[in-house]
């Protein structure tokens, strides 16, 4: 047993004091292993920047001689030592899914920040005891046999069980089935608890009922609702973690909308990614990157079923999950990057530059270009099998198969899955989307019209994006088309002044044949002449329902969306 024991002596520090106790019988030297990166979030993550005065002790209170040997892996000398007691602190105060925040109102715990493991003990129990204050409600899918005392079967257990506790948590439950439910919030939120409880259950419903049961007995949604803007969720197997805002009754309704898209998406991850795992990453090793290529499956099928559910189940109507799908389209269609690297490619390079908004853009998103894919496939599946199978079903036979306890999936199995329930002939289709910078367009119109709908060009709301071909945030220029004409008279980097002999504002933009930019590059102030041509920028497209839609296509569209 691995003893565990958190401290808050002032909260107001954001200081998490831990100690941690390890049988070490036999191993005259230890390796103490920080996460580099944890589930969710395919990037190495600076956890250990968080990490002070760490110090090794022998059972008998005596200091144990140690070094850094790595970034995140502190080496310590055991010697003849029976056990080990490593004390140490973690900063505790950056707000959002991944991470963790102490202060006077809340303990939040993302145990994968912060608690050390060894290879020897990753499979061993863990008594947690924990200084939660008497008034504190809890928050967490571990075991709890006291208040602050909670039990985890080994490590992994314990970094995929976060934990919320405050005073002022709310906690509301629901049941599906036999599984139960709990929301538990903290922050104000702007709608009645019954209105979140009956939208919850639903989609609920239709992911059980979709999926034929449900892995767990109890499962917790987790959600920090914040004054300020926010959107992130992190998947685990027995909860989720759902951080969002504003949560003012004047961005209500956007706030709802996050609230169900990030709720959803999670939900599904309990199948998909939680338990269905690339073959890398099963199970996880916590101490090094650890690449992929199937992006599409983990993320991608997520982001497409998380919207797709919402519909079915009618927590979202029909423009409004269009709404989800144009969002998607805006995205994919305005990243260049579509152009520069593969959907495969880009799964691997999350590695390389993370999340990040990079100028230029040379990957696509694994969650948007991933969900567009994962349209095209459930649509070709439906089409090929008459509406007998769709992607759905390629979901379940790797929850089947491919589970990470057997080992997970490769890209291959994933293929080979896709072509048994969609035919053969969808083997180039495989190619084109996944290891190829072929466009889009033509396969989203193709099986659209499968279901009474179509394509429509949508040229960019912003005319100097437009026609000039340049985003911008302030009045930087953030971002210039590739291959645009402007690339010969602006930066990345330039900052207007004036546009047209008018001080650069957002809201009175006005674009003419030739456009007269005042422009700051570096120390340098000038003007400069930018020509608008034919050409048009960062196009995009919106789904719509075709006028004249036969009654065959109507009927496959209400078999895709669940109409109800």
């Amino acid at each position: 047993m691995i003893d565990c024991h958190i401290s808050f002596p002032n909260p107001l520090t954001h200081l998490l004091h831990i100690e941690l106790k390890f049988d070490v019988s036999n191993q005259s030297s230890v390796d103490f292993i920080l996460p580099s990166w944890r589930p969710g979030r395919y990037e190495l993550a600076p956890f250990v920047e968080n990490i002070q005065k760490f110090k090794p002790m022998d059972e008998n209170g005596q200091p144990l001689l140690w070094e850094k040997t790595r970034p995140n892996i502190w080496t310590v000398e055991s010697g003849d030592s029976k056990e080990i007691t490593i004390s140490y602190q973690y900063y505790a105060n950056k707000m959002d899914a991944g991470n963790s925040v102490l202060d006077d109102r809340q303990i939040y715990i993302n145990f994968i920040n912060c608690i050390l493991y060894t290879k020897t003990h990753s499979k061993i129990p863990i008594n947690l005891s924990i200084d939660i204050p008497q008034e504190y409600l809890v928050s967490c899918s571990l075991e709890q046999t006291a208040v602050g005392s909670f039990q985890a079967n080994d490590y992994l257990q314990l970094v995929d069980s976060p934990l919320l506790a405050s005073s002022d948590l709310k906690i509301l439950k629901y049941a599906v089935e036999d599984y139960n439910f709990s929301i538990a919030i903290l922050g104000a939120c702007p709608f009645p608890d019954e209105k979140i409880i009956e939208v919850f259950k639903r989609f609920t419903e239709s992911q059980i009922a979709t999926m034929g049961g449900f892995p767990t007995q109890q499962y917790d949604f987790i959600v920090q609702s914040l004054d300020y803007i926010h959107y992130h969720g992190v998947e685990h197997q027995n909860s989720t973690i759902l951080v969002l805002g504003p949560n003012d009754e004047a961005h209500k309704d956007a706030y709802y909308e996050k609230l169900m898209g990030v709720a959803s998406h999670e939900l599904f991850h309990t199948w998909n990614v939680t338990r269905i795992r690339p073959k890398e990453m099963s199970p996880y090793q916590f101490d090094k990157e650890t690449m992929t290529k199937t992006g599409f499956v983990t993320e991608g099928f997520t982001t497409y079923y998380g919207d797709l559910f919402l519909k079915q189940s009618g927590v979202f109507n029909q423009p409004e999950y269009f709404k989800e799908l144009n969002t998607l389209f805006d995205r994919h269609f305005e990243n260049y990057g579509r152009l520069e690297s593969t959907l495969i490619q880009s799964s691997q390079n999350l590695w390389v530059d993370g999340y990040k908004n990079l100028f230029p853009s040379k990957k696509v998103s694994i969650y948007v270009k991933g969900a567009l894919c994962a349209l095209i496939l459930d649509l070709t599946i439906r089409k090929n099998t008459n509406n007998d199978a769709s992607l759905i079903d390629v979901v379940k036979k790797l929850y089947e198969k491919h589970t990470y306890q057997q080992g997970g999936y490769t890209q291959q199995q994933v293929y080979e899955i896709l072509q048994h329930i969609g035919g053969a002939g969808i083997k180039p289709l495989l190619h084109t989307l996944f290891e190829t910078t072929d466009s889009l367009d033509d396969h989203l119109k193709e099986v659209l019209k499968t279901v009474g709908c179509e394509l429509k060009p949508k040229v960019h709301a912003n005319e100097l994006t437009s026609k000039i071909g340049i985003k911008w945030q302030g009045n930087k220029i953030t971002e210039i088309a590739p291959g645009s004409h402007t690339e010969e008279y602006l930066s990345v980097g330039d900052e207007i002044l004036a546009l047209n002999s008018v001080q650069f504002k957002d809201e009175e933009i006005s674009i003419y044949n030739q456009n007269k930019f005042k422009i700051k590059r570096g120390a340098r102030t000038f003007d400069i002449i930018v020509p608008t041509t034919a050409s048009a920028y960062y196009n995009s497209y919106k789904i719509e329902v075709q006028k004249n839609a036969s009654q065959e296509q109507l009927k496959n569209l209400s078999l895709w969306l669940g109409n109800i």
